[in-house]
């Protein structure tokens, strides 16, 4: 079996990888690369791994929670993992760069997931603009550039049928504007 162009982006870029490799990348930014793992784990490992074992049990569909129904058991799995290391990273002085990152992504899951009750917001899209949003304010504004990858993700959510355009746009629109005024300062 080949992996199409837009399956492999649809991997490459999915909410869990972006929020690992972003968090990680801007732990070591700050020179705290272990508070930046802590974050991957909290924000994006634990819960896809969650997610991979309700697909093992058949509790859900696949691993990219396509069906808009599974979604706000999902988001509220997920919102729980995000509160938790909120928690963890107030009480055990995490670096405050990494503290705005979670409160951003908390605050964007709440306001996707209850878009979501009534349209199917892409994720992908926006917790990609999400983390590059947090990057160019926390780090740099050279990271602006990273929404240039924003639109051939959209491309590949809709060309396999998982989104339309709005549903890409809005997600987008989402997570800049989460991710960056949603920290925080």
């Amino acid at each position: 079996m080949t992996m199409t162009p837009e399956k492999a982006l649809t991997e490459a870029f999915a909410p869990w990888v972006v929020l690992a490799v972003g968090s990680t990348h801007l732990g070591c930014a700050v020179r705290s690369p272990g508070w930046g793992i802590a974050t991957a784990a909290g924000l994006g490992l634990v819960p896809q791994a969650a997610i991979a074992r309700r697909v093992r049990r058949k509790e859900l569909t696949d691993h990219h929670v396509t069906r808009r129904e599974d979604r706000p058991v999902v988001i509220a799995g997920i919102a729980a993992s995000v509160a938790t290391l909120l928690l963890a990273q107030s009480r055990f002085s995490a670096p405050p760069e990494l503290n705005r990152m979670t409160r951003a992504a908390l605050l964007t899951l709440g306001v996707a997931g209850a878009a979501t009750l009534r349209i199917k917001v892409s994720f992908h899209t926006a917790v990609l603009a999400g983390v590059v949003a947090v990057l160019a304010r926390e780090v740099s504004p050279r990271y602006w550039w990273g929404l240039g990858l924003v639109p051939p993700v959209a491309w590949a959510r809709v060309r396999i049928s998982h989104h339309t355009p709005l549903e890409t746009a809005l997600g987008c629109a989402l997570g800049a504007a989460g991710g960056y005024w949603g920290g925080g300062r």
